[in-house]
């Protein structure tokens, strides 16, 4: 069976969606809580930028934003990775991993269809 790259775009769009997701229900408690102390606030008001980012990004002819939007996504999943690593908790690590390496693609490979 061939695969069907007429679906190549949806399934983008899906994993951005997916990411925007992802990001929103996560940092949400965060940001709710205005503790402009806590450098979680500030790491949540980046996800939730950088994530918007990354969908308006979709709709632009021009990769920057989507390519600045994924590497500052791609580095701000390391720094939870390497933050909640201390904790132990595997199950958190791995939707970082994901976010990460679906953060990386973006950064490689911008708005290509």
């Amino acid at each position: 069976m061939k695969p069907v790259k007429g679906l190549i775009p949806f399934a983008i769009w899906l994993i951005r969606l997916t990411i925007v997701f992802f990001i929103f229900t996560e940092f949400l408690k965060p940001l709710k809580t205005f503790n402009f102390t806590s450098i979680r606030f500030y790491a949540s008001i980046a996800f939730y930028l950088f994530a918007s980012l990354l969908l308006i990004g979709g709709f632009m002819k021009k990769p920057s934003i989507t390519v600045l939007s994924g590497l500052m996504l791609f580095l701000a999943s390391v720094y939870e990775i390497i933050i909640r690593s201390s904790s132990g908790i595997l199950s958190e690590i791995a939707q970082f991993s994901v976010i990460a390496t679906i953060s990386f693609y973006f950064f490689t490979a911008g708005n290509k269809k």
